[in-house]
């Protein structure tokens, strides 16, 4: 994604003409979310001026990340003096995800709050995509036993979002402070606090390449 982002941060690149941020936030107002807090990092005030005009029943707050070089542990850090401690919603700014998946999500954690949640899509994909995808293996509980992207065996791919409880911290503090998000959620799946919401057949796409701009642009032109 070079060629886009030298002057554009990625949560703003094009995709069939409009930002790809703007389609996740869109369903989120969707799938019943009033309020967002947006973490912003690389080139910021491009960002913030993008997104200043708002979204009709979102109310969107803005808070920075100065170590957005290093881990995206940082970027979680970020917003816990907003979070506290409720449970809250975590999408990913470059993740393209629709309502029905938002909703699914969100209704998983209703019926059973207090735990963590990933969106799980157990769906078929072509090789290519789960490939690069993170890959999430299931114990007979719903619980996620294994995640990563190197699995041998797996049941379901990470769709990035997720619904997190306070248990998101106590496993931050017990990794190192600089790291992926992918090593706080496998603490999470260590002390068996992550389940899956299953969103299998709800739209979504995880942008990284030039062929992931094409593939999801046909995505969303067909949703």
């Amino acid at each position: 994604m070079r060629g886009h982002t030298t002057a554009t941060p990625k949560p703003l690149v094009p995709l069939n003409g409009r930002p790809i941020v703007e389609y996740t936030l869109e369903a989120l107002v969707a799938g019943g979310v009033t309020e967002a807090l947006v973490v912003t990092g690389y080139r910021e005030a491009q960002v913030r001026a993008a997104l200043a005009g708002g979204h009709e029943g979102l109310s969107l707050t803005f808070v920075t990340n100065p170590r957005f070089h290093a881990g995206a542990s940082y970027s979680l850090a970020a917003a816990r003096p907003i979070v506290g401690d409720a449970p809250f919603l975590l999408v990913m700014a470059d993740h393209v995800l629709s309502a029905r998946l938002i909703e699914r999500l969100r209704g998983a954690a209703a019926a059973d709050p207090g735990r963590c949640f990933v969106a799980a899509d157990s769906g078929p994909r072509d090789d290519a995509f789960s490939d690069e995808a993170t890959k999430l293996a299931l114990g007979l509980d719903g619980s996620i036993i294994a995640i990563g992207k190197q699995l041998p065996r797996w049941d379901a791919l990470d769709a990035g979002a997720f619904v997190l409880t306070p248990a998101v911290w106590d496993a931050a503090a017990t990794v190192p402070e600089d790291c992926e998000l992918s090593v706080i959620m496998s603490e999470l799946v260590r002390r068996r606090q992550l389940f899956a919401a299953d969103v299998t057949g709800a739209s979504w796409y995880d942008i990284d390449t030039e062929e992931d701009l094409q593939a999801a642009a046909a995505v969303v032109a067909g949703r």
